[in-house]
């Protein structure tokens, strides 16, 4: 399965890279059922709540992938990572990187996954870049986790003490456009209303309560209220920003390719 992949073994898991996801289209389609169980038991709800997520839970961000991660334990799917940088519609001379996909269990999430996830498709999509060319990475999320991982990588919006800049809210509005065409932005917010119908039993709060904070008072959880995050930085600074985390991996796992 997925010929052509890179894989590593990583805390007794194994790790399957695949630089062009879209290649094995069939493939992921294959995973669907394994997919929606993660998502569902990454959002802290039990098995019982897979067949609401099968109605309401959108598989087209998965599918949207550019490069993507799967964890895989025993031949269960236990993680995702996957980052979207196909983006038609980008400002010229612009490079969008959207996480598109990010599922973890419990017991991945202090793991370090999500920082190789960060290692593994930051290499991939930002080698090719000039140094000076403007890098936006984004997310769609009501995660403050995930708010989280991206200031590790780039400033931020929103950040609940300044109106984003042009730049930011243009490329905001490219991410909704492709993503959720149906739901006008809240431009000076960076937020969608009622954008998600099936959330966070419990919402991951990280060690940063200013972080908290802008969740609790800009989104109604409930309601399916999400950011869309943006982050500001240019390819330089993103490649050495991803380049810090190979400190967290001193030994990094060994890849071998199927061909």
């Amino acid at each position: 399965m997925f010929n052509g992949a890179r894989r590593l073994r990583f805390q007794g898991l194994d790790l399957v890279v695949l630089p062009r996801a879209g290649e094995h289209r069939s493939q992921l389609d294959a995973q669907r059922d394994a997919l929606l169980k993660l998502a569902t038991l990454a959002r802290g709800w039990g098995s019982e709540e897979v067949p609401r997520m099968r109605e309401v839970f959108k598989l087209e961000p998965f599918h949207r992938a550019t490069s993507l991660v799967l964890v895989f334990d025993q031949g269960r799917l236990c993680g995702t990572g996957g980052v979207d940088a196909n983006f038609a519609e980008c400002p010229p001379d612009v490079t969008i990187l959207h996480l598109c996909s990010l599922n973890l269990l419990d017991e991945q999430k202090r793991t370090g996954l999500a920082a190789l996830f960060m290692l593994l498709l930051g290499e991939e999509l930002l080698a090719p870049l000039p140094a000076h060319r403007p890098v936006y990475f984004t997310s769609i999320s009501q995660s403050p986790l995930v708010y989280r991982l991206l200031t590790r990588l780039a400033k931020v919006y929103p950040d609940g003490r300044s109106t984003p800049p042009d730049d930011v809210r243009e490329v905001a509005r490219v991410v909704a456009a492709r993503y959720d065409p149906h739901i006008p932005l809240d431009a000076d917010r960076l937020v969608l209303r009622n954008e998600c119908d099936f959330f966070y039993r419990q919402v991951p709060y990280v060690a940063d309560s200013r972080v908290n904070a802008l969740f609790d008072s800009e989104l109604d959880i409930a309601a399916g209220d999400v950011f869309v995050n943006v982050g500001k930085t240019d390819a330089g600074s993103a490649r050495a920003a991803v380049e810090r985390y190979r400190g967290r991996f001193p030994k990094m796992p060994e890849a071998h390719s199927d061909g």
